[in-house]
């Protein structure tokens, strides 16, 4: 995740940018920079490398003024270097930026037919180019800003400055968060309430939409169409100095900040730019390769299981998948044609670590997907192929599950790619699939107070069914495995044909059943399997495709999700299941970060 500050104060905000840029460089570490309007010019300074490359820089190079932004990236489009980073300053503004903006070379061409150069590769700069014409027309800062928010789709927070205005910040956000304090003769601007906590105690976060100006000591926050609003604030505590960020528990925070983690765990492995796969992540010898076996644990598990389809149905590779603490116990066949694939979201996963160790006895070169690159399965592995999700407090996995569906993904395209079972316009369609899924994310969370709802009404549920079937058969397993592992009700997930053979007579009008039916070859018959529980009085709720024809005479509770891609659905279709998951628990009172009995790394077998 990159991160951003601005600040506006009555002396030289420099130093406080790159301190607070320090707090944030756990967010992103390709590169850092700032940028500062004085004296009706803006004034930049960036670098490639860390924060402390920038202090550096700035002592030999100095800038000063009242009011400035600075950022820390972690690269999305365009090469980890000095001229990608931010601030990206155009004339008349000074812009800092996370998260993706989706149509970004659809405006590019526009701009380029219309005679604009870029600089640089990034979709940051063509906020600010669209700022800056705005202005050129003759636009004020704030109008200027508005009409180019409206233009842009994706998931993003902004913060600009302008020239001639030595003391005027705009921000908004969607998607990724933004947040204000107001201290003593400073106003600040963050993306995480810890990288400013150090001036104040009292914070204001902005909702989806918001604009934010702050000028002349004052701060004024507007909705989309510049009516004036209001936003609480928020004492910060010492769980937000620690990460909290203002949420109740670290779980909903995390299911929160998958739009921007997706973002960066994809951007590592696929050139948005270009859409092309970076075939220089993949440093291994795949020639001979021709079948993969994959084994994990739990969550972990459950993304070997989508995996799996992936391999067979897109990259056309054989692929067994199999338990990690089953593993050791059969017989494996192991050849040189075959590779082992390790997945876990700690890397010290004691049941899969003995898998790879007994891989590696019987000569497998081994791959491992794993969010702790310093782990011990990442040490013993040929290829470490890291997910990115950042630290994952909440127990029960969320963020780490769908970047490990990420970077699953962007390996089954690359092995498409080398082993020419999909052409350059495939290549092309299937990353354009996934550039869209941070956003997809981000809609699929203004469903939460709908499924709130839902969670209200099967709360004192003694047990729950997750159907699904295809690429959906493994989110039922992990819809239920969430549920029970931070509510404690007992939960199962099972293939919509196996239904009427067995769990049907656990059907009756207090048993709630989530029918996972996503717009894919397998929705009639998931909707034939649904209507067998509908017909014996279960309680429905339908994930998936809900605005049907047959389904208009049915009185049932769900959330219409309309993804039909191969590599989004089970990204997408898993976070109702969080969310459902969460307010449930919520709702019961239990220790949703630390349930009982439970560890977040299982280091014993």
């Amino acid at each position: 995740m990159c991160g951003i500050i601005g600040i506006s104060a009555k002396k030289n905000v420099s130093n406080d940018i790159v301190q607070c840029l320090k707090h944030l460089s756990y967010r992103g570490y390709d590169s850092a920079g700032l940028s500062i309007a004085k004296d009706n010019e803006i004034l930049e300074r960036k670098i490639q490398g860390k924060v402390t490359n920038l202090e550096n820089f700035l002592n030999n190079y100095p800038i000063s003024g009242n009011c400035g932004i600075g950022h820390t990236r972690w690269a999305t489009h365009g090469e980890p270097n000095t001229i990608n980073a931010h601030p990206h300053t155009i004339s008349n503004v000074s812009v800092v930026h996370n998260g993706i903006i989706e149509n970004y070379h659809d405006l590019k061409t526009i701009l380029e037919k219309s005679g604009v150069n870029f600089i640089s590769d990034t979709d940051t700069e063509i906020i600010s180019q669209l700022i800056n014409i705005e202005l050129i027309n003759g636009k004020k800062p704030l109008e200027a800003f508005k009409n180019t928010i409206t233009k842009l789709k994706g998931a993003y927070a902004i913060v600009a400055i302008f020239r001639g205005y030595d003391d005027l910040m705009i921000g908004t956000k969607l998607g990724s968060p933004l947040l204000y304090m107001k201290a003593k003769n400073m106003i600040l601007l963050s993306s995480d309430a810890y990288s400013i906590s150090d001036y104040g105690s009292s914070v204001t976060y902005l909702e989806d939409g918001d604009i934010i100006v702050t000028e002349k000591s004052k701060i004024s926050l507007h909705d989309h169409s510049l009516k004036t609003i209001q936003r609480p604030s928020k004492k910060i505590k010492k769980r937000d100095k620690d990460g909290l960020n203002g949420y109740d528990h670290f779980m909903i925070k995390e299911i929160k900040e998958q739009p921007d983690v997706l973002s960066h765990a994809l951007s590592y492995y696929l050139n948005f730019s270009k859409y092309k796969i970076n075939l220089e992540k993949y440093n291994f010898d795949f020639t001979k390769i021709n079948r993969i076996i994959i084994s994990a644990c739990g969550t972990a598990y459950f993304a070997g299981m989508v995996a799996k389809s992936w391999f067979e149905d897109i990259a056309n590779i054989k692929v067994d998948l199999d338990i990690a603490s089953e593993f050791r116990y059969k017989k494996m066949f192991f050849d040189n044609k075959t590779l082992s694939l390790f997945i876990s979201q700690s890397g010290e996963t004691a049941d899969t670590l003995a898998a790879l160790r007994h891989a590696k006895e019987n000569d497998q070169k081994i791959v491992s997907v794993v969010n702790t690159v310093e782990s011990s399965i990442a040490k013993e592995s040929d290829l470490v192929l890291p997910i990115f999700a950042g630290q994952e407090i909440g127990v029960a996995s969320t963020k780490a599950f769908t970047c490990q569906l990420a970077t699953l993904a962007s390996l089954v395209l690359f092995l498409a790619k080398k082993k020419r079972h999909i052409n350059a316009s495939q290549e092309k369609a299937l990353i354009e699939e996934l550039v869209h899924i941070p956003s997809q994310v981000l809609d699929v969370l203004k469903y939460e107070n709908d499924i709130k709802k839902i969670a209200k009404d099967i709360h004192k549920s003694s047990s729950a069914i997750f159907m699904g079937r295809g690429a959906t058969l493994p989110l039922a397993l992990e819809g239920a495995l969430k549920l029970k592992e931070i509510s404690y009700i007992h939960a199962e997930g099972i293939a919509s044909g196996e239904l009427k053979h067995g769990a049907i007579a656990l059907v009756d009008k207090k048993l709630p059943v989530i029918v996972l039916a996503p717009d894919d070859i397998f929705y009639v018959k998931n909707l034939s399997n649904m209507n067998e529980v509908y017909s014996r009085g279960g309680k429905i709720i339908l994930v998936g495709k809900v605005q049907n024809d047959q389904l208009k005479d049915l009185k049932l509770t769900g959330i219409n999700i309309e993804v039909n891609g191969k590599l989004n659905i089970p990204i997408i279709m898993s976070i109702p299941l969080q969310l459902l998951a969460y307010h449930v628990a919520k709702l019961r009172g239990t220790d949703i970060d630390q349930p009982r009995n439970l560890a977040k790394a299982v280091t014993v077998e």
